[in-house]
């Protein structure tokens, strides 16, 4: 009888010690799972973002290519194959600009950290290409609000002047989907820059690339509707 007892506690006990060792194993194996999946879905990261770093691109267009200072231009979610021909150009004097505040042109800059003064480039067409295809894949900064309001007048004036200036011919609406890859999203870029822009192509400073084509749209636009319609792109939000 003592034997019967003792016997009947030991499986009662090996059944309650089960009853609890099967959850857990599941609970465990399903972590391991989880933690797994978890490990093969992570983004690995683009070895675009390291040239993006070692060659001081942040320096001047901000963490991510979203936060770029003064009135250098954001480069999260800019067209690879626009990146790729820019940067090129920059880089072999084709793309010039007019001059800052310090009295230099705006492309030295960019220059002055990638090309030796022997001029050797410090990167290679290999790199340009990592870079470019990092950044475009990047999420476009979102706009941010101008120092002085812009009013919903002038606003207004802007997107008339871009749809009547044609510019969506090859920006395409509202600056959002341009309508060959080696044209820019135009889109949330910084009003300063595109004003930049537009003036340097009108005044024949910048001629390179697909540029000139711009020109027959822009040679008679004045300075304020220039402004205009720049206001206007630094406002419409890619992101959403």
């Amino acid at each position: 009888m003592k034997l019967f007892i003792k016997t009947t506690s030991a499986l009662i006990a090996l059944g309650v010690s089960a009853s609890f060792a099967i959850p857990a194993a599941h609970a465990s194996a399903d972590k391991v799972i989880e933690v797994a999946a978890a490990e093969k879905t992570k983004k690995k990261k683009h070895p675009g973002q390291k040239v993006y770093m070692r060659k001081t691109c942040m320096a001047c267009h901000g963490k991510g290519g979203a936060k770029a200072i003064l009135d250098y231009p954001n480069l999260a979610g800019q067209n690879e194959k626009y990146l790729v021909a820019q940067i090129t150009d920059i880089l072999n004097e084709k793309r010039v600009a007019s001059p800052d505040a310090n009295g230099k042109p705006r492309t030295e800059g960019m220059r002055g950290a990638l090309v030796t003064a022997e001029g050797e480039h410090r990167i290679s067409a290999d790199e340009i290409k990592l870079v470019s295809e990092y950044l475009a894949e990047l999420e476009p900064a979102a706009p941010k609000a101008p120092k002085e309001p812009i009013s919903a007048e002038d606003l207004e004036k802007g997107e008339k002047l871009y749809k009547k200036k044609k510019c969506q011919t090859c920006h395409g609406k509202e600056g959002t989907k341009p309508t060959n890859k080696a044209y820019p999203y135009v889109a949330g870029q910084k009003s300063d820059y595109i004003v930049n822009q537009m003036t340097d192509i009108k005044e024949k400073v910048r001629t390179n690339s697909k540029s000139k084509m711009m020109y027959s749209f822009v040679k008679k636009l004045t300075d304020e509707e220039i402004k205009l319609i720049a206001d206007y792109l630094s406002q419409v939000d890619r992101t959403k």
